[in-house]
């Protein structure tokens, strides 16, 4: 498929993320900015609980009762807020006004749309040049288990996040958070488009438009709604490395990609919810806090560890509140009470860290680097072990949190520090109960912690631009003015012309925008360098067909495609999931007897796994078969994704004619499809 050819495809997926949830935000009087940056985690929101509700009542789950499911909550949404309506009926919630036909574009307007544009373009961009082809299949371990649950949820309609986990093999249901999963398969149920089209749109959608509208919105309530900020957010939100590139296709961690492109917009949330906001005038705060709830419950059920980190910041905040109490000599009790609440909230918090920790088992990431390389990797986040640093990043970054430390958002600086010291924690600290009880929440992955800098980075990065670009507008203007100096009229009247050409350069449009599209060439010319190639590279050898196939060549994919025609449609087909052989059933809807490694169902099961060649001489094989109605045999050789992914199929590694089983398909040396003929 062309890129060409995708659009319409791509455009559809788009439609499908955002109308739900823009129709949620009209219901709950959202405006502006706030309004574009939530309309998709709300349809993620809505999509992800109507998941568990129905699942949990009965309700079939599909695209008419989940509307319907919208409808009803959008009614009560406004119907809530009828009394807010009445009393704030355009609410101030710290937006900036993207602008209107009937209005005059604001010179904040249209930087806000020039930054929205440039930020969303650079993104799409990159992975463009990552995905090469908008049908790319991830060449990762995860990916075999998202695309198995996008056609599970769709085959079956059970789409809950407390059952998803065995995707219906396992003795017993587990919990799995499922939002992306549930997104994703609502987009198949509409459409019926290939599941490796929808993953790499809804790619698309979180890393462009959600990323980059949640980080205009957080820079915002920081920092202002100054152009300077505006455009230079817009054009460092592209610019890190490890957020949106690096997930997009490491591991492949498909839900923890949403819910950290949701993290800007729920931060920007409750900065302005608790009055840190640079924009203090909130003359509505119920739809706010609900928009919060909302968000939050999205953010929890594509990958709960953002929603902690989103605690943890909250923590912060409150404490910065605090301060400002104690600061601004409030009553001792309130000061008192407030104490109370951040140590109470701080145990409280401990309490579910520690809970929502995955296994040690599990935590098995060892450090790579020293502290002082850890700190580097950091400071201009790419990957670990990557070959080059983004100094410039690394600059404006630093830059940045100078300034903020000087403003009401210095309270940013500390989060930061706090991420940046986790992930030195994590990629270079040989304490091992220490490290795992701080970083266990992401498995002691590296790669995960340090797609998370960039969500406080950007903001930063941002104000170091805009201070870079306010000094240099200062000193343009100051040579202008010493080159031609303004002249001044007999009468002190006439203010046009007492106006010097550095003030009417400095109030001209046109100047402007000249100005901040030098500015944008020159910072992309000097942030996206050699750190952004090697992502880039990095992530071409996860996808696709050329290179390195760990998952699926082209030769097993041509086969798995042939299946539909092949197999009935009753039938159960049996391979080693992690050389490819169970993505059958989502790339070709068949039916497979183990959609992902570890997922056996019993010990029939296991009997199959363990002993399938001594079918005809073991006599607990046939009746196993016949149990779960495994009638072929996929058969794609002994290349697993990755070392770390071994699954023991030993028991069918010698196949053929002579132990009752027929090749009745081949593709290439390695991709063969066998019929089981000796339980006849």
């Amino acid at each position: 498929m062309s890129w060409l050819e995708a659009i319409p495809q791509y455009f559809l997926v788009l439609l499908i993320l955002v109308l739900p949830g823009l129709f949620l935000t009209v219901t709950m009087n959202l405006r502006g900015l706030l309004r574009a940056a939530l309309a998709v985690p709300l349809s993620v929101a809505g999509f992800a609980a109507s998941a568990v509700i129905f699942g949990f009542v009965g309700i079939a789950w599909n695209p008419w009762t989940v509307a319907i499911a919208f409808l009803v909550v959008g009614a009560g949404l406004w119907a809530a807020l009828i009394p807010v309506r009445r009393r704030h009926p355009h609410p101030r919630l710290g937006q900036v006004r993207w602008g209107a036909l009937r209005e005059r574009m604001t010179s904040q307007s249209i930087a806000l749309w020039c930054a929205f544009i440039v930020g969303a373009a650079l993104i799409a961009h990159r992975l463009t040049l990552i995905l090469e082809t908008p049908d790319a299949i991830s060449q990762t371990y995860d990916a075999i288990f998202h695309y198995n649950a996008l056609q599970y949820i769709h085959d079956t309609g059970n789409a809950s996040s407390l059952t998803l986990g065995g995707l219906g093999v396992t003795a017993e249901p587990s919990f799995y958070p499922a939002a992306w999963h549930n997104t994703a398969a609502m987009v198949a149920t509409v459409t019926e488009f290939s599941p490796l089209v929808i993953a790499n749109a809804m790619t698309f959608v979180l890393c462009a438009l959600v990323w980059t509208l949640g980080c205009l919105y957080f820079a915002t309530r920081l920092f202002g709604r100054h152009p300077a900020i505006t455009v230079s957010t817009g054009l460092v939100a592209a610019c890190f490395p490890a957020f949106p590139f690096l997930l997009s296709f490491y591991g492949n961690l498909f839900p923890n990609t949403m819910s950290i492109a949701f993290l800007p917009v729920l931060l920007g949330m409750l900065t302005e919810a608790v009055g840190l906001s640079h924009d203090a005038r909130i003359e509505a705060r119920t739809p706010l806090w609900l928009a919060i709830l909302l968000v939050t419950g999205a953010t929890g059920l594509a990958h709960p560890s953002s929603v902690l980190l989103a605690l943890l910041i909250l923590l912060i905040l409150l404490v910065t509140v605090w301060w400002r109490a104690v600061a601004g000599r409030r009553p001792w009790w309130v000061i008192v009470l407030g104490a109370l609440g951040i140590v109470v909230g701080a145990y409280a918090l401990q309490q579910i860290w520690f809970a929502a920790r995955a296994t040690q088992e599990a935590s098995s990431w060892a450090p790579h680097i020293t502290s002082p390389g850890a700190l580097g990797e950091a400071l201009g986040p790419v990957f670990p072990n990557a070959m080059h640093v983004p100094w410039g990043l690394v600059i404006v970054t630093l830059l940045g949190a100078s300034a903020a430390l000087r403003s009401r958002a210095r309270w940013v600086v500390g989060a930061w520090a706090v991420m940046v010291w986790m992930y030195v924690l994590v990629a270079s600290s040989r304490d091992v109960p220490f490290r795992y009880d701080w970083t266990g929440i992401w498995y002691n992955d590296a790669n995960r912690l340090l797609a998370l800098i960039p969500v406080l980075a950007v903001p930063l990065a941002a104000a170091g631009c805009a201070a870079i670009l306010t000094w240099a507008a200062h000193k343009l203007l100051t040579l202008v003015d010493r080159a031609t100096p303004g002249q001044r009229s007999r009468s002190d009247s006439d203010d046009a012309a007492r106006t010097s050409p550095a003030q009417k350069l400095h109030h001209s449009r046109v100047a402007g925008a000249l100005g901040g599209a030098l500015a944008v060439l020159i910072g992309f010319i000097t942030l996206q360098g050699q750190a952004m190639t090697d992502v880039v590279d990095y992530g071409r050898t996860q996808y696709g067909m050329e290179g390195p196939t760990p998952l699926l060549t082209p030769d097993e994919q041509a086969l798995i495609e042939r299946l539909p025609e092949e197999v009935p449609d009753d039938a159960v087909v049996f391979g080693n999931p992690v050389t490819g052989t169970s993505l059958a059933y989502a790339m070709a809807d068949v039916q497979v007897l183990i959609p992902h490694n570890g997922l056996i169902a019993d010990g029939e099961a296991s009997t199959i796994v363990h002993h399938l060649e001594d079918l005809q001489t073991n006599p607990a094989v046939c009746p196993a078969l016949e149990k779960h109605n495994v009638r072929y045999v996929l058969d794609f050789g002994t290349e697993q994704v990755n070392p770390f992914a071994y699954f023991n199929a030993a028991g069918s590694d010698e196949i053929g004619p002579e132990n009752g089983f027929t090749l009745i398909d081949q593709q290439g040396p390695d991709a063969k499809l066998y019929e089981i003929v000796g339980c006849d």
